[in-house]
């Protein structure tokens, strides 16, 4: 066995090479052919002593062909596409039910591999997928009933974006200015601003033309669906809905939004879902 050296070359958003995946057993339930495995634990606890941090953690995933624009840039917080750099390039699908622990002094007997790496942005993607498992916005179990279940507009907002998914950062919902207020029947109306954040590089006329395209879509589904039938708002009254870059996006700004999830759960679900807020 190797002897332990706080030097380790393992850092987070690492894959494992074939021969580790093959002395672990590890292998995608569905296709273990494109086998893809991804460390998850923080740098500062891969260089701790294994006496102390015994474990390394992984998500066990797979290559892709191609990716769907709903699950890059962290979207879902059960899954994952994202891009790895290299002369190995491609594309990884990662789910958050499939992460694993290794034995960190047998993990210590093989090294990374070089061929196919997380650039910074991306693995600064990877690490905010990974809280977001832990860290989502929670809505009134009213608004999502009637976003979900009454109307279906969350399927619209979903078809909206995912045509353009790699343009978009993701979508912001700001509900009734942040104050929780309790809501009855369809002429109590929750007011909703939205924000389609779209990506400032590489080709920034294509992120705004993207999310400006996705506005329009949703703005229309929600009159369409909640305007137009009675001339008069109905349930949800959609008072914006705007394009911004992630370049303009002030932290006070951020701090105001609560993102909504293209596959998000509703508190109100059955059975209800307790999802802690982001």
């Amino acid at each position: 066995m190797a002897e332990w050296n706080r030097d380790t070359p393992w850092r987070q958003g690492h894959l494992l090479g074939s021969e580790a995946v093959a002395a672990f057993s590890l292998s995608h339930a569905g296709e273990p052919e494109q086998t893809l495995v991804i460390v998850a634990s923080h740098d500062c606890d891969l260089t701790q002593d294994p006496d102390v941090e015994p474990v390394v953690e992984v998500v066990v995933g797979r290559m892709l062909a191609d990716k769907d624009g709903n699950c890059a840039h962290a979207k879902s917080a059960r899954k994952l596409h994202v891009e790895f750099a290299g002369t190995s390039a491609c594309w990884g699908e990662f789910e958050a039910t499939a992460k694993v622990t290794l034995d960190k002094w047998l993990l210590n007997e093989f090294k990374p591999r070089t061929d196919a790496m997380l650039s910074p942005e991306d693995h600064a993607t990877f690490q905010i997928w990974l809280a977001s498992r832990y860290r989502r916005s929670a809505f009134p179990d009213e608004f999502e009933r009637r976003l979900i279940r009454e109307t279906k507009l969350h399927d619209k907002i979903a078809r909206a974006v995912k045509p353009h998914g790699e343009l978009i950062s993701g979508i912001f919902f700001d509900v009734d200015e942040g104050v929780e207020v309790t809501r009855v029947g369809p002429n109590d109306t929750y007011t909703l601003d939205i924000t389609i954040l779209h990506r400032a590089e590489p080709d920034f006329d294509a992120a705004v033309k993207a999310a400006d395209a996705a506005a329009k879509a949703i703005d229309k589904a929600f009159r369409d669906k909640l305007f137009a039938p009675t001339k008069t708002w109905q349930h949800i009254e959609l008072r914006s809905c705007e394009p911004l870059s992630e370049s303009v996006l002030t932290y006070q700004v951020f701090k105001q939004l609560k993102r909504w999830r293209l596959d998000h759960i509703s508190l109100a679900a059955d059975p209800q879902q307790p999802v802690s807020a982001e």
